[in-house]
C-alpha cells in the first residue's frame, strides 16, 4: 500500500506543462507560409512541365512504336495525367531520379 501512496502523492504533485501560463498555439510565421507556398508552386510548374514534354514525346511516337509499349494514340493523354483507372501505368513525377 505504501507504493500506491507514493504514486497518489506525485500524481497530486506534477503539474503539466500547459498549467504555467496560457500560450497562443503556434502558428507559421507570414516568411515560412510565403517559402512554402513558393516551393509548392515551384514542384506545380516542374511537374506540370515533365508531363507537357512526355506528352509530346509519345505524340512523336508512330503507331506502331506505342503500340509495341501497349499505348494507343487516343490513350496518350490520359495515361499521362492519370484518369485512366483502367491502366495499370501511371506518370511517375520522380522517375528521372530513381535508380
Amino acid at each position: 500500500m505504501t507504493c500506491l501512496m507514493t504514486r497518489m502523492s506525485n500524481l497530486q504533485t506534477h503539474r503539466p506543462a500547459a498549467a504555467d501560463g496560457f500560450r497562443f498555439p503556434v502558428r507559421p510565421s507570414l516568411a515560412a507560409s510565403a517559402a512554402r507556398l513558393l516551393r509548392d508552386g515551384w514542384r506545380a510548374y516542374w511537374d506540370w512541365r515533365a508531363r507537357k514534354a512526355t506528352i509530346l514525346l509519345l505524340r512523336s511516337l508512330d503507331r506502331r512504336t506505342l503500340g509495341d509499349i501497349g499505348i494507343a494514340p487516343s490513350e496518350i493523354e490520359s495515361l499521362v495525367h492519370g484518369s485512366g483507372t483502367d491502366r495499370c501505368r501511371r506518370y511517375d513525377p520522380t522517375w528521372p531520379w530513381r535508380r
